[in-house]
């Protein structure tokens, strides 16, 4: 599954409003997360790593 590091392109936390890619799993790395969207990236498959 691809990695995305969210604090790379300036952003330090994700929110649930977008859309995942249908069958493709992604982890997501950040320093905050919503529920929402680890509730969203967790059905589609994927993973939350948080970073410090």
């Amino acid at each position: 599954a691809p990695v995305i590091d969210v604090s790379q392109f300036g952003y330090f936390k994700v929110l649930g409003k977008g859309v995942l890619p249908e069958n493709q799993p992604v982890v997501v790395k950040a320093k905050l997360i919503s529920k929402i969207a680890e509730k969203k990236i967790k059905e589609a498959g994927g993973a939350v790593l948080l970073t410090a």
